[in-house]
């Protein structure tokens, strides 16, 4: 018979004491992202046809056309985590306006912030896959 291990009320996969980045940190790193990293667009969208001039400036910025701009996102970012412990450590950090109609959260280990999977950045790099040697 398996033994299951009880898990204490209020308990959330690490200690309070981790440190993450705090919500004025969040929201500092945020906006040095979009001023000076393109990150957008400002009112996200998985229409393909929305944000033309945002998707075909950052195509630009990154020296491709506007489809692999848009095929580009912080979601399949080499940046991007959103591992069920970032996600917990996300949780300490309030929801803003910047999470409205973003799609789910995800944590840019490049620049220590939250980041959405509708939006990208020109610092945008894919994901190197891990293989099984």
């Amino acid at each position: 018979m398996k033994e299951f291990m009880v898990i204490p009320k209020g308990f959330s996969g690490f200690p309070i004491e981790d440190e993450f980045i705090t919500a004025s940190e969040n929201k500092k790193n945020t906006q040095v992202v979009i001023d000076d990293w393109m990150l957008g667009p400002e009112s996200p969208s998985n229409e393909p046809a929305a944000n033309k001039p945002y998707w075909v400036a950052l195509g630009n910025a990154m020296q491709v056309d506007e489809k692999e701009a848009r095929r580009r996102r912080c979601s399949n970012c080499e940046y991007y985590d959103n591992s069920t412990m970032t996600q917990a450590k996300m949780e300490r950090i309030p929801r803003n306006a910047f999470d409205t109609n973003a799609g789910f959260r995800g944590y840019c280990n490049k620049f220590d912030f939250i980041c959405h999977d509708l939006r990208s950045c020109q610092a945008w790099e894919e994901k190197e896959c891990e293989s099984e040697d």
